[in-house]
């Protein structure tokens, strides 16, 4: 049995359809809605075939995030979650790099709304980098990739069905030699009449030049031929170069300028830009792009590189997306690189960012050129679908930045505000577990990664599975009385939050709580709220 959501997200008041897949011979489902621990609706709803349509109630909330459980009679049971955002505040990115005359369904646009993606970057979808639009509907790109303007236009129509805006793709100064050999003052250079290629099919160009409003111009008509928005896409390089008159240009200086100049032209647009090794994302991410977008490559190798990423890009108060490519089902044995990508999505969610690394139908990108990605097995699909869901059904928390994160001033060395009884860390080190401690005022949120079986903390290497942690025992201090106390995790109980038993005593610095996890198999959150 399967259950899923028809749209990558819904809107505020907007009914929210569901489709149950089933073969069995139960002919009635019992529907339970759950938002974060409290059940909100149970519904009976009788079975009209293999497929079966159910409606759920609008929510009125401008953000929130839905469990659902769908049961038969005889105990089958699937589970789902339903993402409802006004804006996006939680920006959950996609891809599609497939645009062929033969692309005629939507299965991989369903596929992404099974995943909660409502973003998605059509990517290398151009005729050229400095004409992204075709005059003609077949093609073929500057990397001999076969598209249609058709196909395009199709899956844009059947993205914004499913609750999906969608940003073309353009880069800010990459053309054809063509091109650049009929505008060389556009030009950047290594040095005196040596200009600078990417790949050696790209040209770079200089953004300030008549270049920049050449581009401005072409994303101007990339939304007018449908798109809600441009992926502005950098390479990493030059971070310096010459002009045509062996002017020192710094790069870094330019793109603010040339977003905030796309920004005007296109005033409803959704923007995002491409911070390659979070290069320069101190000068981008105050420039007015819709999320903070940071592709990670070297030296940002480890999880706590990751969450230093995402702590700075916090600063700008927008969504974070990382674009980090999971190699490992590209390198790796399945089951190493399932155990992988379980930890990184695990680890961006509990930072409160989320990843680019899922698209087409049920694929992973696992390297930079998007159109040579990896399908998942089956078994990955429905794994991975899970942490979606589980990711989504509690958004609320993972994703309130008023929750601070204190992990690395509220434990270790005299700290003593919060205590494990396993060996445990707050930087992502191997064949420990993982805290990441956060709080704001009377609330805790306190999240679990089981690193233990895998003495690595690469985030980009396939990893051994887990071993349990049985019996996890946390201290923490607090001061007023107990409100709530109850743990969630996707690797149990259909995901549904489960009631902790705490016990209270008297400590040198104030009152400490006692708790007790009964295990810990990969990922888990811990919510705690006492009288304010």
């Amino acid at each position: 049995m399967e259950i899923y959501p028809e749209k990558g997200r819904y809107l505020p008041g907007e009914d929210i359809a569901l489709t149950i897949q089933y073969s069995g011979a139960a002919e009635h489902f019992r529907i339970s809605v759950f938002r974060m621990d409290a059940c909100i609706q149970v519904i009976e709803v009788p079975r009209t075939g293999e497929r079966t349509r159910v409606l759920l109630s609008p929510m009125a909330d401008d953000f929130c995030g839905l469990g659902v459980v769908c049961e038969t009679e005889d105990g089958v049971h699937a589970v789902c979650a339903v993402d409802i955002q006004k804006d996006l505040r939680v920006f959950r990115y996609g891809f599609l790099s497939d645009f062929s005359h033969a692309e005629t369904n939507e299965s991989d646009v369903l596929a992404m709304a099974k995943h909660h993606v409502n973003a998605v970057q059509f990517y290398d979808w151009s005729y050229r980098h400095d004409t992204l639009v075709a005059e003609f509907d077949d093609y073929t790109d500057m990397m001999g990739k076969p598209n249609s303007l058709e196909a395009i236009r199709r899956k844009i129509a059947a993205c914004n069905q499913r609750g999906m805006c969608t940003l073309g793709y353009g880069a800010v100064y990459a053309a054809s030699e063509a091109f650049a050999l009929q505008h060389p003052e556009w030009r950047l250079y290594a040095r005196a009449n040596e200009p600078i290629r990417f790949i050696d099919v790209f040209a770079i160009m200089n953004l300030r030049s008549g270049w920049k409003e050449h581009i401005i111009a072409q994303y101007r008509a990339a939304v007018d031929a449908g798109f809600d928005g441009i992926h502005m896409d950098t390479y990493g390089f030059p971070k310096t170069a010459l002009d045509a008159a062996d002017n020192i240009v710094h790069l870094e200086d330019d793109f603010a300028p040339l977003i905030e100049q796309t920004r005007k032209a296109l005033p409803e647009a959704m923007l995002v830009f491409n911070n390659v090794g979070g290069w320069p994302v101190e000068l981008t991410m105050h420039a007015p792009v819709d999320a903070v977008y940071i592709e990670v490559w070297p030296p940002f190798e480890r999880y706590e590189h990751l969450r230093q990423l995402i702590m700075t890009a916090k600063q700008a108060q927008k969504p974070v997306v990382l674009a980090a490519y999971p190699a490992p089902f590209r390198l790796d044995t399945p089951a190493r690189a399932l155990n992988a990508q379980l930890v990184l999505m695990s680890t961006i969610a509990a930072h409160g960012a989320t990843q680019l690394w899922f698209g087409e139908e049920n694929a992973a990108l696992t390297q930079g050129y998007y159109a040579d990605y990896t399908r998942l097995t089956a078994e990955q699909e429905q794994l991975l679908r899970s942490y979606d869901d589980f990711i989504v059904r509690y958004e609320e928390l993972l994703f309130d930045d008023s929750l601070l994160d204190v992990s690395m001033t509220h434990t270790g060395w005299d700290n003593e505000e919060y205590l494990c009884s396993v060996p445990y860390s707050v930087t992502g080190e191997g064949e420990k577990l993982w805290l990441i401690l956060r709080e704001q005022g009377n609330r805790k949120l306190i999240t679990l990664i089981n690193l233990a079986g895998d003495e690595s903390s690469f985030w980009n290497a396939g990893r051994n599975a887990p071993r349990l942690l049985a019996d996890v025992t946390l201290r923490m201090q607090v001061f007023g009385s107990m409100v709530k106390c109850w743990t969630a995790s996707p690797d149990r109980n259909a995901g549904t939050t489960e009631p902790i038993e705490v016990s209270r005593e008297q400590g040198a610095r104030g009152d400490v709580l006692t708790i007790c996890l009964p295990c810990v198999e990969r990922f888990a959150i811990l919510y705690l709220e006492t009288e304010a």
